[in-house]
């Protein structure tokens, strides 16, 4: 015999003859919400409705607080439940993500995320002013694009995940991809001014500093290679000019007949009557290294910034014998070989991207940022530098 109704427990028969029990086509994402929103089509249903909690969508946003208040106003109720409904140009599986983030379902979140998938949650973030609420929601998907992008094994828009950062106030990524975008993005390349030429204002603004931060890194770099320059160049200075065992601008000893008995110990300036020592045997062994990993002139350069730093991280010092030069030449060796450190040191902690906060702030923020980095002192341009993190 079945049981009686009234022998059934008490959650059972509440759930039963709760009003939620007769709308249709309703997808819990709350199990317990006493909101309905209502999407045009979700997972092939038509007119879905999502089971949200009142108390978590208020706290989360103030868009979605004021939705629910003139709802409550204008009647638009079922009991205790609260009919709300979704823009029409509102993407109903953004906002299922969106939601089923704020309400901690972590069980219904996909382990990957495709760019634009990333870019309409984003929309609906800052549409509904919720990018807080979120928090690190999105810290899995973007690290998955980000690894991606970087190895090449994914065809990633980084432009479109840069814009996507931004809107989700992501610091951590926004300083990646605006990385990724300086050194990945061709030095003679404009696309990105043309892309964004009709779009939003703020997004406008954030091309046009990123467009022009490639240029202030490349001429960065152009500075960085003439320290690696300078101390060859210094080797053929008129100052670094001298006799065999005589200090630069000292003359020689003369014999008895008062002829000058030493000889030239540089190569003389244009002329080469004077054989070539191993202090110019190194300094063209290192100009000559330079241009075959393509760092210098920069005529040579590759393509893209990050190709370029990729040979100067993989750049070694040639060796060679200088054995034979006397103790006033130009210690070149060392001097290049020190160079060739600090220069790589450099890169390492240089900030090739922004800091959103800086790039919010319209240049340094005041006190600490949420992304590490050095700052200048006085209020100038977003610092070069960042500490490791």
């Amino acid at each position: 015999m079945p049981p009686s109704p009234d022998s059934e427990p008490p959650s059972k028969r509440q759930k039963s003859s709760s009003p939620m029990a007769n709308i249709p086509n309703v997808i819990d994402v709350a199990p317990m919400g006493t909101v309905l929103m209502t999407v045009s089509e979700l997972a092939g249903v038509k007119s879905a409705k999502l089971r949200l909690s009142k108390d978590m969508l208020t706290i989360a946003s103030p868009i979605f607080a004021d939705m629910i208040t003139k709802a409550k106003r204008a009647g638009s109720t079922y009991g205790d439940v609260v009919l709300i409904d979704a823009a029409e140009d509102d993407d109903p599986e953004a906002l299922y993500l969106l939601f089923n983030i704020l309400h901690n379902r972590n069980e219904k979140l996909p382990s990957r995320l495709t760019v634009e998938a990333l870019c309409k949650l984003a929309k609906m973030v800052e549409k509904y002013q919720c990018a807080t609420s979120i928090g690190r929601g999105t810290t899995m998907w973007f690290d998955r694009l980000h690894n991606s992008a970087k190895a090449g094994t994914v065809a990633v828009d980084v432009w479109k995940m840069v814009e996507a950062t931004f809107l989700l106030d992501e610091p951590m990524f926004f300083a990646r991809f605006t990385e990724l975008w300086v050194l990945s993005e061709p030095l003679a390349s404009n696309t990105l001014l043309t892309a964004v030429r009709d779009g939003d204002v703020t997004m406008k603004r954030l091309a046009v500093e990123l467009f022009n931060r490639r240029h202030a890194q490349s001429a960065a770099i152009k500075g960085d290679v003439d320290l690696l320059v300078d101390p060859c160049s210094v080797a053929f200075a008129q100052s670094a000019k001298h006799y065999i065992d005589y200090a630069p601008g000292m003359p020689p000893d003369a014999d008895d007949d008062g002829k000058t008995i030493g000889s030239m110990c540089h190569v003389n300036e244009g002329a080469g009557k004077w054989p070539l020592r191993a202090i110019a045997f190194g300094t063209t062994t290192f100009l000559g290294a330079l241009r075959d990993e393509l760092i210098w002139p920069p005529l040579v350069w590759p393509t893209t910034l990050g190709a370029l730093i990729s040979h100067l991280q993989a750049f070694r010092t040639p060796s060679y014998d200088d054995s034979d030069k006397c103790d006033f030449c130009e210690d070149v060796k060392t001097r290049f070989g020190l160079a060739v450190d600090v220069v790589k040191k450099m890169h390492k902690d240089r900030l090739w991207g922004f800091c959103l906060d800086c790039f919010k702030a319209g240049g340094v923020k005041e006190g600490e940022c949420r992304y590490e980095h050095s700052k200048p002192k006085g209020k100038q341009c977003v610092s070069l530098y960042r500490r490791n993190v």
